[in-house]
């Protein structure tokens, strides 16, 4: 009964240990205030680690400080990139659309931050150039936003 009983007891701590141990796949970017009207970029290669397999990735984007009380507000969705053919699309916007078409297209808005496939630099849209991703603090409001991608 002992050895039964110190067998169920060790497969616990295995199975604790192996899930406690279990890492979890993250990159976050953020676009500070200072830098409003220019996208940070998020390399496409981090997009296809993160989010370009059948499971997609979670999305956090959050806006951060807007009201000088530092508070932060914050979506999340679901998105998804097939890097075959550079499609993506978005769960709860419910946006599709094609990276590297030269069209910049938004992935998500949440307030004055915007996770898109543009380029811009001081308040102009450069277009969809590349395969690359940007984080972009927009007008709305004076806010820093931040992204998170998880698998």
């Amino acid at each position: 009964m002992k050895k039964q009983a110190l067998m169920l007891f060790t497969s616990a701590i295995v199975a604790s240990t192996s899930i406690g141990a279990q890492a979890v796949d993250r990159v976050t970017y953020t676009a500070d205030k200072s830098t409003r009207g220019t996208t940070v970029t998020i390399p496409e290669s981090k997009v296809i680690e993160l989010c370009g397999d059948q499971d997609g990735c979670e999305v956090r984007l959050a806006m951060y400080d807007w009201d000088g009380l530092r508070r932060r507000a914050s979506r999340e969705t679901l998105f998804f990139y097939n890097p075959d053919n550079r499609n993506w699309r978005d769960s709860v916007g419910d946006t599709a659309g094609t990276s590297s078409n030269n069209g910049t297209q938004h992935v998500e808005q949440a307030w004055a931050c915007y996770f898109t496939d543009g380029k811009y630099a001081d308040w102009t849209n450069l277009g969809d150039v590349d395969g690359n991703f940007g984080l972009l603090s927009w007008n709305q409001y004076d806010a820093t936003c931040e992204i998170t991608l998880i698998d």
